[in-house]
């Protein structure tokens, strides 16, 4: 007999928490979209983005906007994972 449980968590973050959040959720967004449209780019150009070059890449995007040196760099990695997921499933 197989018995699933699950846990129900609430959190209730401080405004500080909730500031850091929706700064980490608009930093993903702006690398997914930018270095999807780059990838459409060189696309055209018969050239290749690889998933490593886009990561080497963020140092250099963040020196262009600062602002993303406010957030954890792993969220930022974790939507050009989810960047490449999504096209190599196309």
């Amino acid at each position: 007999m197989l018995i699933n449980k699950a846990y129900v968590f609430r959190l209730y973050p401080t405004e500080e928490q909730k500031e850091l959040i929706n700064k980490c959720i608009g930093c993903s967004r702006f690398v997914y979209n930018y270095y999807l449209n780059k990838k459409e780019l060189m696309y055209k150009n018969n050239e290749i983005l690889t998933l490593n070059d886009m990561k080497k890449d963020i140092p250099f995007l963040s020196k262009e906007k600062e602002w993303l040196k406010e957030v954890d760099s792993s969220c930022l990695r974790t939507s050009l994972d989810d960047l490449d997921r999504y096209i190599l499933s196309k």
